[in-house]
């Protein structure tokens, strides 16, 4: 300690006078501390050195007579920095680590997207070369194709713009085809990405924000459309969960996939699903300055709550069966270096924490110029394509309606 002794004696001397004492004080108590502490390894020792620090700066301060409180408090801010000097070090690290990790993702998600586009590209021009069936058959595929990676693609929004517009022009039976076009677009989005409930609440809420927009400049239809939207988006929601939990029912345990399926983190995904979906509703709600907002209180208030039932009991359903896939994974072979759940429980305090910090999915790309172009020119052949399976759909089921009754008569 004699040399340190030494230095802040005569630093002091040096600098008495100096306007900048207590930040040399800090600066300097810092500096000497860090060298003192940064080979101890153990917290107590650590602790107990500082302790001895400040008894040995404070005793100096006062034979210099330069104890006044702004000094000591100079000499505990030093002291607080080079205590914590190493974990924040590691901190910084740690942050430029994750920083560039979050950007090789979204790079990656980047290069996804690129090639799939490509892909899609150059399938659309062979079968432009085509002839006859094969032709009208290739393409409804490929839409089919593009329609469930709208989010991938960077066009959920403006695909379900076009498809809720071609519903209004078309001026027939809005309200069902509205509800048919964001069931299954909702439904197709949630598939075709990560099973998050961050993620398909974020879906649905595009989905519901485009629905406003347009209900809030077509107000003799507004009603219609938000009623459609809101409840399809709500039973594309319930039909992806549902899906995920048929095929993790049936899913033979051999499967690699299945096993290293974070499944307890999945589970704790599907708490307060109806919950979430109306904070979002009401969120979305209240953005409106137009006849939305009234409306969307209107269905919120009276028969929303009960309608959500679905949804509970689609989401209890699956928390069960994950249950029991966990159980039976748990006396497999697979499961029994107990690996996978030591991963599980650890996900689970993971989940916890960054929970609001998960990697949002790229699906604001922007598109310049002739890209820009391209994409809503490809929204809108979605967004009509959508339509035309919406149309489908509610004229099969129109007509199962109207053969039922002929056929009780």
């Amino acid at each position: 300690m004699e040399s340190i002794q030494n230095i802040f004696s005569a630093t002091l001397n040096e600098n008495k006078n100096n306007p900048k004492l207590q930040s040399i004080i800090s600066d300097l108590t810092f500096e000497l501390s860090k060298k003192k502490i940064q080979r101890l390894k153990d917290e107590a020792h650590i602790q107990s050195r500082l302790g001895e620090l400040f008894e040995l700066y404070t005793r100096l301060l006062q034979s210099e007579e330069q104890n006044s409180v702004k000094n000591i408090d100079a000499v505990i801010s030093g002291l607080i920095k080079a205590s914590s000097y190493d974990k924040e070090e590691f901190l910084y690290k740690t942050i430029y680590e994750k920083e560039q990790l979050e950007n090789s993702i979204n790079e990656q998600k980047y290069s996804i997207r690129h090639n799939i586009s490509g892909t899609f590209n150059i399938l659309e021009a062979h079968i432009e070369k085509m002839e006859g069936p094969i032709a009208t058959e290739s393409i409804q595929a490929l839409r089919d194709a593009k329609l469930r990676g709208v989010e991938m693609l960077g066009i959920l929004k403006e695909t379900t713009s076009e498809a809720l517009l071609t519903t209004l022009e078309k001026a027939k039976d809005i309200e069902d085809t509205v509800f048919e076009i964001t069931k299954n677009i909702t439904y197709q989005a949630i598939n075709e990405g990560d099973f998050t409930k961050n993620r398909f609440i974020d879906i649905s809420n595009s989905v519901i924000e485009v629905a406003i927009e347009i209900a809030d400049e077509d107000q003799g239809n507004a009603k219609c459309l938000l009623n459609g939207a809101i409840h399809g988006t709500k039973e594309g929601m319930a039909k992806a969960i549902d899906k995920f939990k048929n095929d993790l029912k049936f899913a033979p345990e051999e499967i690699d996939e299945v096993i290293n399926q974070d499944l307890p983190s999945i589970r704790k995904e599907l708490i307060s699903v109806e919950e979430d979906f109306i904070s979002m509703l009401e969120t979305a709600k209240n953005s409106s300055n137009g006849i939305s907002k009234k409306l969307m209180a209107d269905i919120l208030e009276s028969e929303f709550n009960s309608s959500l039932a679905k949804i509970k009991r689609v989401t209890a359903e699956t928390r069960e069966t994950i249950n029991e896939k966990i159980e039976e994974l748990k006396k497999s072979s697979t499961y029994k270096n107990n690996d996978f759940l030591k991963k599980a429980e650890k996900k689970i305090e993971e989940f916890e924490k960054v929970a609001s910090q998960k990697v949002e999915s790229i699906k604001n790309f922007e598109f310049e110029n002739e890209k820009a172009q391209k994409a809503a020119n490809e929204a809108k052949r979605l967004g009509n394509h959508a339509w035309e399976l919406a149309k489908g759909a509610v004229e099969g089921a129109l007509k199962g309606a109207k053969d039922a009754i002929n056929k009780n008569k």
